[in-house]
């Protein structure tokens, strides 16, 4: 089967490509918006998230604020110490699901005629995936902001210094949107949605680990434990960390399971995004769907 339909031929203009894949898009995001499934998970995360800001008043002495960490870590849903924002797992089924469902159902071809070839197909995907990781993590953080405003107006509590916030909501944005372009791609790589979802959520929280200790016992190569990518990812999100006393920090950082700054940490887990969902789009383009 070739790769593009007549509907958008190989020599196909600049604008041609952008409009058919706006098409993608809009067709993608339709049938996402259109899966009761989306909206159940999505109510879930908000619920979530206005427990957060809820609770954030709990255990403060009258007239005290809660610390700028204490609210990254509510916008993240404990990220750090949970090794993977609860946010990534509840996405997750709507991560993998474009992918999986077409080709566990064999409808990869209708959506490759559908969308004008299969790059455009998985760009779609990968896209409105990404903006829609984007879109809950700043959502919910201004549903966090929200309650924890309402609620520590009630208390009689201060507010915190909402500046220092921004850098870990930053990265813990730029995680999430890197998030279901990871999750799509794996699926596409391994055609198997169970294999997956398992690969994702116990090589972050686990495999890493392993993978840390086995690589410091290899002369040569010890540097390399502290750059894996999820470990960046968190170091990415870990950003409002320096707001934190020293004793706190050094806790944090361990969780963290890297040594590599905010910056450094954000451009390897962009780039380890980039790599993945490059295989994930050779594996999708050129292997007939099964």
């Amino acid at each position: 089967m070739s790769h593009t339909t007549p509907g958008l031929h190989a020599n196909a203009t600049p604008a041609t490509r952008a409009t058919a894949l706006q098409r993608a898009m809009r067709y993608e995001w339709r049938h996402l918006t259109g899966l009761r499934s989306t909206w159940i998970l999505l109510g879930a995360l908000a619920a979530l998230d206005l427990v957060a800001g809820l609770t954030a008043p709990i255990g403060l002495e009258p007239g005290t604020a809660p610390s700028s960490w204490s609210m990254v870590t509510a916008f993240q849903m404990d990220a750090i110490s949970m090794q993977l924002p609860l946010s990534a797992l509840i996405l997750l089924p709507l991560a993998t699901g474009p992918v999986a469902t077409e080709l566990s159902r064999g409808t990869a071809r209708t959506t490759w005629l559908t969308l004008a070839g299969r790059r455009t197909a998985f760009a779609a995907k990968l896209l409105v995936g990404g903006a829609l990781g984007a879109l809950s993590a700043l959502g919910g953080a201004v549903l966090v902001a929200s309650s924890a405003t309402a609620a520590l107006a009630v208390t009689g509590k201060a507010h915190p210094n909402w500046a220092q916030t921004l850098p870990g909501l930053l990265g813990y944005t730029i995680f999430m949107t890197c998030w279901p372009v990871i999750a799509a791609s794996v699926v596409a790589l391994v055609r198997n949605r169970v294999a997956a979802a398992l690969l994702l959520v116990l090589w972050p929280l686990l495999g890493e680990r392993i993978a840390g200790i086995l690589l410091r016992l290899v002369p040569g190569v010890e540097a390399l434990a502290g750059r894996l990518p999820f470990g960046a990812g968190r170091a990415a999100m870990a950003a409002s960390v320096d707001t934190l006393p020293e004793t706190d920090r050094a806790l944090v950082e361990a969780f963290v399971g890297s040594d590599l700054s905010t910056g450094t940490g954000t451009a390897v887990f962009i780039g380890f995004t980039t790599l993945i969902a490059a295989l994930g789009a050779w594996s999708y383009i050129k292997r007939d769907a099964r």
